[in-house]
């Protein structure tokens, strides 16, 4: 689910049950032109078309963050690392950050449950993506909960 789609009374209700936040990260830097920028962003949907399909009802997505420099800084890192921290006080209980772009890993982003990113799945056709996606975000839950 969307964020643009929850009203205030379905987010009181349902949030208990929300307790996934997706993160797009689009990884743009400026030097793209407006194709490149298009193709992209059509990825990124496509990516998450592997979580939000299967898990909707219980994943919220956020806006994409889209805009990062050409080489991924530690000041850019600490921003992400700070916008997971402050989505998990929203209620979140996991966060899970996919960029089909960015080299991001895990250890990158140690305030994000889970980071799913090429650099992490090492799968590039859109039907193993997805499979790898679900398979990652289902581990996530169940180690969670096996350790809790």
């Amino acid at each position: 689910m969307k964020f643009s789609e929850l009203t205030e009374e379905q987010w009181e209700e349902w949030g208990p049950y929300l307790d996934t936040c997706i993160l797009p990260v689009t990884g743009l830097n400026g030097t793209e032109s407006p194709i490149e920028a298009g193709y992209r962003l059509e990825k990124l949907r496509d990516w998450l078309d592997g979580i939000e399909i299967p898990f909707r009802g219980r994943t919220v997505t956020y806006p994409a963050y889209h805009f990062v420099s050409q080489q991924l800084d530690d000041d850019e890192l600490r921003l992400l690392n700070g916008l997971c921290t402050r989505l998990r006080r929203q209620g979140f209980a996991y966060i899970v950050v996919v960029s089909a772009q960015l080299p991001l890993t895990s250890d990158k982003l140690p305030a994000a449950d889970l980071v799913i990113t090429p650099a992490e799945l090492m799968e590039e056709e859109a039907g193993q993506v997805r499979s790898a996606m679900k398979i990652c975000v289902q581990n996530m839950w169940s180690v969670t909960q096996t350790q809790g």
